[in-house]
């Protein structure tokens, strides 16, 4: 009998239909869980992105009143270029819309030659709603 049951176990060939769904639910759920790590980093490639579009937009509005120096920033006097006023000015980059603010304050208590420029650049991301970045700097005279 033992020799009976060995050789229809060795004439049995290919799954049964219990093992061949069991597969198929395993990697139902491997590839589910795949997708939503994918969906994941795509949204952190995202605010990544955003966040250092949103910086380079800060340190060029630095960078930008560096150059017309300390008597000039925030502003744009007759013969004078300047791309980053004070106040509010919106810049579209990747398709996304930021709102640039800078805004120059004497820094206390030496209010003579130093001035404070703070930049606020703000975006809306998604589901994610609005966000923003704060940055701030110093200028003084004879700069």
């Amino acid at each position: 009998m033992k020799s009976k049951l060995w050789q229809l176990a060795q004439d049995e060939k290919g799954f049964t239909l219990i093992e061949l769904f069991t597969a198929i639910a395993i990697l139902t759920i491997g590839l589910l869980g795949t997708a939503a790590l994918t969906a994941g980093v795509v949204k952190g490639n995202i605010a990544g992105r955003n966040i250092s579009t949103a910086t380079a937009i800060a340190q060029s509005c630095f960078q930008e009143n560096r150059r017309v120096g300390y008597t000039y920033a925030g502003t744009a006097p007759t013969g004078v270029s300047n791309s980053c006023l004070t106040g509010s000015a919106t810049v579209t980059q990747g398709g996304v819309s930021f709102t640039r603010t800078l805004a120059v304050t004497p820094t206390s208590p030496d209010t003579t030659n130093i001035r404070t420029l703070a930049v606020t650049v703000q975006w809306t991301e998604g589901t994610a709603g609005s966000k923003s970045i704060n940055m701030s700097t110093i200028i003084a005279s004879g700069t």
